[in-house]
């Protein structure tokens, strides 16, 4: 099931445009156009988070956000605001009101999909042991022997599809660009070898994690590269 991500907005076209990104990143969306009807769908669609849609001069929204946190039954879900440039006040009373996290336009999408992953509890920090090995929820990436391992099983695969793997699992959520990537795998060659190569190993690495783990842990950021996140 996917997690539930409430939008509060006056304006349709802003669920075109979030609504689509969030949708591709594994997150279902629901519209509230009147700010009375948050703590409702609150209540009743435990979403992991809303994300509101504010302007300039709205006083109502700051009013709201407090109201939220200050009920029993709502202040637990996260609230993050997206506020338009030069907004110094709203962006003062949003945080003296309690909300968690404000996005001040323009932003780049990824910074929310971060936040809401973090949410949904998707971007476990990794850790390095002594000998240099990965840990990152139940993956462990031996880099002496470049094995892979999860739930304790291992993972067969080639030299440069573990490259490419430890490098998206040590930064959870983060959106690696192709040529990072091929840094990353092919070091030695980097200058020479065509970027696009990395969108077939990615793809044979995408098809043995679902094999192994049962979901897709990969996701694909058009036009802009690959990240560790996997779909709920």
């Amino acid at each position: 099931m996917k997690p539930l991500v409430l939008i509060s907005s006056k304006d349709p076209d802003f669920l075109l445009v979030f609504g689509h990104i969030l949708s591709v990143a594994g997150f279902e969306t629901r519209l509230i156009t009147a700010d009375k009807e948050i703590a409702r769908a609150i209540r009743t669609a435990a979403p992991l988070a809303v994300i509101l849609d504010c302007h300039p001069g709205d006083r109502a929204i700051a009013k709201q956000c407090i109201a939220l946190k200050s009920s029993e039954a709502t202040k637990a879900t996260p609230l993050a605001g997206l506020v338009a440039p030069r907004s110094g006040k709203l962006h003062l009373d949003l945080i003296k009101a309690g909300v968690d996290e404000i996005f001040s336009r323009p932003f780049a999408p990824e910074q929310l999909l971060t936040w809401l992953h973090g949410k949904a509890g998707i971007s476990k920090s990794s850790r390095e042991t002594e000998s240099g090995d990965l840990m990152q929820g139940d993956f462990r990436l031996e880099r002496q022997t470049h094995r892979t391992f999860f739930k304790q099983k291992e993972i067969a695969m080639p030299p440069i599809e573990f490259k490419l793997l430890r490098s998206l699992l040590a930064q959870p959520g983060k959106v690696f660009s192709r040529e990072e990537l091929v840094a990353t795998a092919w070091p030695e060659h980097a200058a020479a070898t065509d970027v696009r190569g990395v969108d077939v190993h990615i793809a044979r690495l995408r098809k043995r994690l679902r094999a192994s783990v049962g979901s897709d842990l990969i996701r694909t950021v058009r036009s802009a590269g690959y990240a560790f996140a996997p779909e709920w």
